[in-house]
């Protein structure tokens, strides 16, 4: 079975790169300071709206952290 991951590059100045699992519904965030951390469970469609928005930091900060469960890597 394969799964369909896509990543981006964030221009920000705390994020580093986004990569969404599809198969898991898994939303990775790679932060400039190094840390990582999988969100789970995240709708498909928050991940795209990530991809279109201007700030990615205010949409994260909105939509992703505190709404999810996480795991810091």
């Amino acid at each position: 079975m394969n799964t369909l991951t896509q990543t981006i590059t964030v221009n920000s100045t705390a994020i580093k790169s986004a990569q969404y699992i599809t198969e898991e519904n898994r939303l990775r965030l790679s932060f400039k300071n190094n840390h990582e951390y999988d969100y789970f469970n995240v709708p498909l469609h928050l991940f795209d709206g990530l991809v279109a928005v201007a700030s990615k930091g205010q949409y994260i900060n909105k939509y992703i952290i505190g709404e999810f469960k996480f795991k810091k890597y």
